[in-house]
């Protein structure tokens, strides 16, 4: 406060957090395991660091402190293998997206509702699985979106291994990593065998 801040951000991303030059306000986050090969701050707390930019960003907003009777209850996303296994859990967000890139960064995980429910990734997109497709030349990206540049192949008709799924410009249907390492295709040019 002393120094004018008023918002602290967390990207969970070191490229998107070095790229990023914030306003006069803000402060970010980044951790030693970006430069050096160390761990810290530690998985429980890396885990938790959205959480803990949403808290401070909240008392930096001035004024008194709201009584925990006046908080809305939040709701809260846990990242764990399954439901049944708490111990598996790497992080609980109240931000969705925090826990999604939580998901994104760890496979064979999920983000769990309060109810248990798998709400990230869908359970239509659980790896692995095959697709086939029809068209002829279908590209092939270097990552999940058109704003990625192909890589001038194609896959050609036939039944292709899907081992990941992510959200991405240019699809409604998610774009699929392939196994054999040659990129990411668009789904909704396929269809689930």
């Amino acid at each position: 406060k002393r120094n004018g801040k008023k918002k602290l951000l967390w990207f969970a991303d070191k490229d998107k957090s070095l790229n990023y030059n914030p306003t006069a306000d803000e402060m970010l986050i980044t951790v030693h395991r970006w430069f050096a090969n160390k761990s810290c701050p530690g998985n429980w707390l890396y885990a938790r660091l959205g959480d803990v930019a949403e808290k401070v960003t909240a008392a930096l907003g001035g004024g008194r402190a709201t009584q925990s009777s006046e908080v809305p209850a939040k709701e809260w996303y846990r990242v764990r293998k399954s439901w049944s296994e708490a111990k598996s859990q790497i992080g609980a967000y109240h931000v969705l997206e925090n826990a999604k890139d939580m998901v994104d960064k760890n496979e064979e995980y999920f983000v769990f509702d309060e109810d248990g429910n798998v709400i990230y990734p869908e359970e239509n997109t659980k790896c692995p699985f095959l697709v086939s497709v029809d068209v002829e030349r279908l590209n092939i990206r270097k990552g999940p979106g058109t704003d990625y540049e192909t890589t001038g192949k194609y896959t050609g008709k036939g039944v292709f291994t899907i081992v990941k799924v992510q959200e991405g410009k240019g699809s409604d249907g998610g774009w699929g990593h392939l196994k054999s390492g040659a990129g990411w295709i668009c789904l909704d040019y396929c269809d689930r065998v």
